[in-house]
């Protein structure tokens, strides 16, 4: 095929366009003019052919298993009788079976690769195979390792068995052993040092046995471990020393152990660490890892909140907090003394018991940020050893019941105010209004419908969702993309149900504003003064309408684009949780009560001045 283009199997000779058989290159005879046959034989391939093993040699397929060796090795005629076990797919010298067969019958072949997963397979039905150098013995329902030989083995796969222990003397048998899995062995208790020593052994991996408290110091057996797998072992405890011994060690995996107690030593010593994948960001502060290792090598979910030093994380955080904290309580502390005590009002209309109730829920809010910011102050520099505890702590849990109570109670209460103002003002002759005793009956029934969402999360049954513990502020908001146990709960009120009530809140608000300003302009016996109040009014209920959308609205939309997967940045938990929440609470005795009295004292004045000047046109 002079000057064309050669077949795959070919390759091409430069001088005259010749094309020769794969099979003819790196033979030791040149075959082309200028030798390029014999060149560049380290890397040669040989598509279509059958590469002899550690040689160039390529052999056409028909030349191998023809009872003539062609290859360097001879390895052309060496699996030509080797039959594949029934049940099993064989490539070459691995097999992978899924039921028992006769291993004995195939050791001379020089078994290596064996995934016996599920097989029923025991150490002794393999202990013959002296070249096998991977086996899996999965699911088989083994509960000892007795017979376990094999002098070549690598990678030992034991997972999903009964095995209730583990010792170095167990894995006498296979002294050039790499890697052991054990995972998901849940009745494997005992890891006993004292039994043996296996120096090899670099790679452990413990996910899913069940270990509460962890004693690293029983891995010491292996002292060439350098890869620790204890991923969904549930360890909540680790012991004193830490991983101190293991001083090969270079990759831990603690995920899904939500660990509690930290020896401050917990990673100290470790030199060769490279890697740490852990849930809580607590394991990654620089505190407990070495001098030298690089933080961002720690992988941990990043923590919106605190931070190692910090409950509020930061200086502005912390500040906020105070603010809000301290214009709530003030605000409606004073707002409630003043209309329960001093305001000397004797008025049957039940807009004045709505309010009351309205600034005890939002002093509530502010005793909840109190909370925050004492637990901030009293932690401060050290919230790293003291994390599990604050979140446990029954502070904690009073501050979250206290934050859900009280927006739940200050969002129907708004309610109720937008449906007894919607009621006055247009139908003022009506008789279905709210009076003083309606007014407190309805009052009560929502303290009792917030009393009790709130209290759901702390019943026997929910107790497992560890509801206000599952973050430092106390409250798991559904604001973000991360998962937790009690989200849909949490959901279903935080977003769903206050996003709805808030509609309503802005709604009736918005149709009570275009009455008043309605009747206040269409009304052409109407006074200047008359016209004023009712407009004054009416502002001062789109400002209600206002606050109340921005502060649940953002929060409405952020869960659903949450709950549709869209990507949202953690720190916005937080900014909702010590901004957003607590708006409403800090401005409610602004809009319902200081502006008012603010306004009483302008009407007072001017009331004054009109008789003043009365009073000088007479003389």
């Amino acid at each position: 095929m002079p000057n064309g283009t050669c077949p795959e199997t070919h390759v091409q000779c430069r001088d005259n366009g010749n094309c020769i058989p794969v099979y003819l290159r790196c033979n030791g005879v040149f075959d082309c003019l200028h030798h390029e046959d014999e060149t560049a034989c380290d890397r040669i391939t040989c598509p279509g052919f059958y590469r002899c093993r550690g040689s160039a040699v390529c052999l056409h397929p028909s030349s191998v298993c023809d009872g003539f060796p062609q290859c360097p090795l001879h390895d052309d005629e060496l699996l030509c009788d080797l039959s594949c076990p029934p049940n099993c797919v064989c490539r070459g010298l691995a097999f992978y079976c899924g039921q028992r067969f006769a291993v004995e019958g195939y050791e001379a072949e020089g078994l290596r690769y064996l995934d016996a997963a599920g097989s029923g397979l025991t150490p002794s039905d393999v202990k013959g195979s002296l070249l096998l150098i991977f086996l899996s013995l999965a699911e088989c329902g083994l509960t000892s390792l007795d017979g376990l030989s094999l002098p070549n083995l690598l990678d030992l796969d034991l997972s999903h068995n009964n095995l209730t222990s583990l010792n170095a003397l167990m894995l006498e048998g296979v002294p050039q052993l790499r890697k052991v899995v054990l995972s998901g062995n849940v009745f494997l208790r005992v890891l006993d040092s004292s039994q043996g020593r296996h120096d090899r052994l670099s790679e452990l991996d413990l996910s899913g046995v069940y270990t509460p408290q962890l004693n690293a110091s029983v891995l010491t057996a292996f002292p060439g471990l350098r890869h620790l797998n204890i991923s969904g072992s549930q360890v909540e405890r680790v012991l004193d020393d830490g991983f101190q011994w293991l001083t090969e060690l270079r990759v831990v995996d603690l995920r899904g152990c939500p660990v509690s107690h930290v020896p401050p030593v917990l990673f100290q010593g470790l030199r060769s660490l490279q890697a740490v994948y852990a849930d809580s960001f607590r394991l990654c502060c620089p505190a407990l890892l070495p001098a030298d290792f690089n933080v961002h090598k720690c992988v941990a979910p990043f923590e919106e909140v605190s931070s190692c030093d910090d409950l509020l994380g930061s200086e502005a955080y912390s500040a906020v907090t105070f603010v809000i904290a301290l214009v709530a309580v003030i605000g409606n502390g004073a707002c409630f003394v003043f209309r329960v005590f001093v305001s000397k009002s004797k008025s049957k209309q039940g807009f004045a018991v709505f309010v009351t109730h309205l600034s005890l829920s939002d002093f509530l809010m502010g005793v909840y940020l109190i909370f925050l910011g004492v637990g901030d102050r009293a932690y401060k520099g050290r919230y790293l050893w003291n994390d599990v505890w604050w979140r446990n702590s029954s502070a904690c849990k009073v501050a979250g019941f206290l934050s859900l109570l009280s927006s739940e109670v200050s969002t129907f209460i708004m309610c109720l105010i937008t449906l007894d103002r919607f009621l006055v003002l247009r139908f003022p002759f009506s008789r279905v209004h709210f009076g003083l005793k309606s007014a407190h009956l309805a009052s009560c029934a929502v303290w009792l419908a917030g009393v009790t969402l709130a209290a759901i999360p702390l019943l026997p049954m929910t107790s497992h969702w560890r509801f206000y513990g599952l973050t430092s502020i106390c409250v798991p908001l559904p604001v973000t993309s991360k998962d937790f146990a009690g989200r849909g709960y949490s959901f279903s009120i935080v977003v769903v149900l206050n996003f709805v009530l808030s509609i309503f809140v802005c709604c009736g608000q918005l149709v009570i504003y275009q009455s008043v300003q309605a009747n206040a302009m269409s009304a052409a016996a109407t006074s200047t003064t008359r016209r004023t109040q009712d407009l004054t009014i009416a502002r001062r209920l789109v400002a209600v309408a206002m606050s109340d959308f921005l502060c649940w609205f953002p929060i409405g939309l952020l869960g659903l684009l949450a709950s549709r997967g869209v990507p949202i940045p953690g720190e916005v938990n937080v900014a909702v949780a010590v901004f957003v929440l607590p708006l409403n609470s800090a401005l409610n005795p602004f809009l319902y009560t200081v502006n008012v009295l603010m306004e009483r004292r302008r009407l007072v004045r001017e009331e004054r001045l009109r008789k003043l000047i009365l009073s000088q046109l007479r003389t």
